[in-house]
This record gives C-alpha cells, structure tokens and sequence, in this order.
C-alpha cells in the first residue's frame, strides 16, 4: 500500500479465465498496484493500453472486456483516459465519463466502447448487453458490479479500484 499526503490509493487486478500454460491451469491471478494520483492511474492506463495493443497486433488470445469496479471518484475514467490515449487513433480523443450519455465509442485500433452503469438499476441497458456480446474491439464498463452474476462474461479481465 503506498502513502500519498492526500489520500491511501491501489488498484486490485483480477483476472477471471482460466489459462492453460503447459499442463497447469492457473485461474484468478491477481495483484495489487500502488496509484499515488491521478497522473499514475493515467500511465498505468497508458501501459495497459500498450499491451492489449501490442496483444491484437500479434493476433494472439485477446481480452475483450475489461469490468472496473469501485467506488466513485476512485479513478475508473481516469485510468480510461490513458488506456484510450495509448491505442492507435486514441490520441486526440476526448474521454470523459459515459454516466450521463451510458456508453462512449472512441475511433481507436481496436475500436473501444466505453460504458458506465453508475445510473443504471435492474436489467442491463440494451446498448450494454450487446457490447458485452461482442468479439470484436475492447468494451470497457465501469461501477460493473451491476451487472447479475449470471450476465458475467466468462473472458474478462476485471480491475477494483479501492481509495
């Protein structure tokens, strides 16, 4: 856990897939970051970005959606904004906050869906759950605990951020 002045901050990254490597299956690696402010979840969001990108370039095994959890203001669409910023197309594009608008759409290589279920209750939202089908692009959804159990991707990189 890292001190800043201002406030104690870390992310939690949580992956749920199982993934053979060799004869082994290893399923739900997880590990804590220390994010001291905002210009750190930015570059960590920035590195993600990177390594998804450099993982579609590649054409290997893909992670479509990536689910944030947290309270608000712990950084979900600060973290956002430099995942975005790092993709191909992604460095002119304004991201802010779906809450109001329920899902953004940014021109980047992959394609990014950006949604937000803050003010969402009850079933998903049609233009969610389809976003969720997809194969094709990144979706990101934040305040994901939303979504039922039953309506969990299988394949999905999930990421909590605690303040």
């Amino acid at each position: 856990l890292f001190y800043n002045e201002k406030r104690w901050k870390y992310v939690i990254l949580h992956i749920e897939q199982d993934k053979e490597v060799g004869n082994e299956f290893f399923k739900g690696f997880s590990m804590d970051i220390s994010l001291p402010d905002a210009e750190s979840t930015v570059a960590f969001g920035r590195q993600l970005g990177r390594a998804l990108n450099e993982q579609y370039a590649e054409g290997g095994e893909q992670v479509h959606i990536i689910l944030f959890y947290g309270d608000l203001g712990s950084g979900k669409t600060t973290f956002t904004r430099g995942f975005i910023e790092a993709l191909p197309g992604g460095e002119n594009a304004e991201v802010s906050s779906p809450s109001f608008t329920l899902c953004n759409s940014y021109p980047t290589t992959p394609s990014v869906i950006h949604c937000d279920l803050y003010r969402s209750e009850g079933a998903l939202p049609d233009e969610v759950d389809e976003a969720l089908d997809t194969e094709s692009g990144l979706v990101l959804v934040e305040w994901a605990e939303r979504i039922a159990a039953e309506n969990l991707p299988p394949k999905r990189l999930d990421i909590l951020f605690q303040v």
